[in-house]
């Protein structure tokens, strides 16, 4: 697929090509830190001591208070046997402690590893095996301390950290809290004896003071989940200096500074308040909603449940955020809230889009519900990439179809899909490489993976696109098989592997289809065994207990026929995927006249 060419030169941004296109104030040799990551927190503690840096459902607790959170935390790790290179897991929705107990990790040179909140027991079983995590942060909430105490039992997971939702709860809504929740939290009364150990306890052993000595270009600060290409679970190793990087290049592209161009949508350092209501535990809302936003002083706004619209339109109105990082999802859930013309968004001055394509009606409709035109900036990353490698700017030039320019630092070509080792030109389509600071060390215990997406210094994303005249990057399509939804990678050949534990089911081929809400959902194709039946309330039922509700198809399509198949016997999932293709555009095109011959 070909853009129309404008120019002869080659579709790369570097260091040599890109400044002539930044807008004013931003260079492209940014200076990066080599250091612990966990000394952006004692930085902005000393620059930020007393303003608010966190606020979790009426309760505020200010970057001096952050701080000496992080340091008691820090030291209580080191209490329970943790040490240097140790796996410490997060297995929780956002709170207080989800920050404080990664920074405390980083801090005595520990390795996060981050747990989707939506996993079942198997899967996260299989993450806690394959990461080698020895100890588990959660909450008091059956939701997730039973699951991580009965691994812990079977003898999966060693310690446990047991966090008190209600300490983090003002006074009167923590009482309510455990008035009316008390079905909702664990029963057990496991001690320290058992190796499970309260957050009280664990940070009334006074502070730590210091960060640990990483090498930051080696260390490893998070093992970050995804499947990659195949959809085989994959630990990114993202390095100290990674995220470092990263939340380095965001400050330089958001945060203002005196040279920068005044109308600009930037970050004001020490001025703001981010709603952080995307998932921590994904690495979009870990870089953007909480590194980046701790670097530069803002006080953060912590939602658990990005899920409860009203909750997210009832705190942009009362509580006034000015940053809004998104998927296109809560846009457009925002878009859609019932009574949304009572609520007052003006507030928001920005709103940082990623994960999925946004739509034009989304970005229409969302700048109507804030008043403001051209507040919407999209960006492009992925896990690998810790995670973001392009953006729109704060000031010049914004592209909502577009997913920016290349961030300082990094390098952005479009390969020859076909042969990476040519570059494409200026609106011609490819395959997009990245290679910058970001870039993921690699995958866990995984060289062969490895080397399947890094070729020198070149992360091979398997997604195609062209990069225009002014070095913004346009996405095309993906050469991956991914379906993603709502920003979160599902990954379908996982999803075929849950529904063929059936016992009733002979085969199955899950595909993406196109979707008004979540950008793209799973189709699931199945054919039942011969004498056998099977309703689609019951396959559901089962396969609860095998996948998250994000990867549960959304639509279910039962057949007769044998599946199609590739010449060598694999199913032939772009076959279903074209053929679906067909139908829709079928059943959506406008009726056609014929045509006849004028008298």
């Amino acid at each position: 697929m070909t853009q129309a060419v404008v120019s002869n030169r080659l579709a790369l941004a570097d260091g040599d090509t890109i400044n002539g296109f930044y807008p004013q104030g931003t260079q492209w040799d940014t200076e990066l830190r080599k250091e612990n990551l966990a000394r952006l927190v004692e930085d902005s503690v000393a620059k930020y001591g007393d303003r608010p840096c966190m606020e979790f459902l009426g309760k505020k607790y200010t970057y001096r208070q952050f701080g000496e959170m992080v340091d008691k935390a820090a030291q209580g790790l080191i209490e329970t046997g943790i040490k240097k290179g140790d796996k410490v897991g997060l297995y929780m929705p956002n709170s207080p402690y989800y920050p404080v107990m990664f920074f405390a990790a980083l801090k005595i040179g520990a390795t996060v590893v981050n747990f989707s909140p939506l996993y079942v027991e198997d899967e996260l079983k299989a993450q806690i095996e394959d990461s080698g995590t020895t100890i588990m942060v959660t909450l008091d909430l059956k939701d997730f301390y039973d699951k991580a105490r009965s691994l812990q039992k079977k003898g999966t997971l060693d310690k446990i950290v047991k966090c008190r939702m209600g300490d983090v709860l003002p006074f009167f809504k923590s009482w309510a809290f455990w008035a009316l929740k008390s079905g909702d939290r664990t029963k057990d009364r496991a001690d320290e004896t058992d190796n499970v150990f309260d957050f009280r306890g664990l940070t009334a052993q006074g502070r730590h003071y210091g960060a640990s000595t990483v090498d930051a270009e080696n260390d490893v600060a998070v093992l970050q989940y995804t499947g990659g290409t195949t959809g085989v679970p994959k630990g990114a190793m993202l390095t100290h200096f990674n995220l470092a990087s990263n939340a380095a290049q965001v400050e330089a592209f958001f945060g203002f500074t005196k040279d920068k161009d005044t109308q600009g949508v930037y970050m004001m350092p020490g001025q703001e308040k981010v709603l952080a209501v995307l998932p921590y535990f994904h690495v979009f809302g870990m870089m953007v909603g909480m590194i980046s936003s701790l670097k530069m002083g803002a006080e953060i706004i912590l939602l658990p449940n990005p899920r409860d619209v009203k909750e997210v339109v009832n705190t942009i109105h009362k509580k006034k955020p000015t940053i809004l990082p998104s998927v296109p999802r809560l846009l457009q859930a925002i878009t859609e809230f019932k009574g949304l013309e009572q609520y007052d968004l003006s507030s928001i001055k920005a709103a940082v889009s990623g994960g999925a394509a946004l739509s034009p009606g989304v970005q229409r409709a969302f700048e109507k519900a804030t008043g403001k035109q051209g507040l919407i900036k999209q960006g492009y990353g992925l896990t690998e990439t810790s995670p973001v490698a392009t953006s729109n700017p704060a000031s010049g030039k914004n592209k909502p179809e577009s997913v920016g320019m290349a961030y300082p630092r990094t390098k952005i070509r479009i390969a020859d899909a076909e042969d990476p080792s040519k570059t494409m030109k200026i609106g011609e389509t490819g395959e997009i490489m990245i290679a910058g600071p970001q870039v993921m060390k690699g995958y866990y215990n995984k060289p062969d993976a490895t080397k399947e997406v890094m070729h020198g210094e070149w992360f091979h994303t398997g997604d195609l696109g062209y990069m225009d005249e002014d070095m913004y990057v346009h996405i095309v399509d993906r050469k991956k098989r991914l379906i993603i939804i709502n920003g979160y990678n599902v990954y379908p050949n996982q999803v075929e592997n849950a529904i063929s534990k059936h016992d009733d089911i002979a085969e199955c081929v899950v595909i993406p289809v196109k979707d008004e809400r979540s950008g793209e959902a799973a189709k699931a194709f199945i054919r039942i065994k011969e004498g056998k039946s099977l309703s689609e309330k019951d396959l559901r039922e089962f396969l609860s207990q095998h996948i998250s509700r994000i990867e549960m198809p959304k639509h279910i399509e039962f057949v007769t026929a044998e599946l199609p198949k590739t010449a060598v016997g694999k199913p032939d999932w772009k076959k279903l995927q074209d053929a679906e293709k067909a139908k829709v555009a079928a059943t959506t095109a406008p009726a056609t006249k014929p045509n006849t011959p004028k008298p």
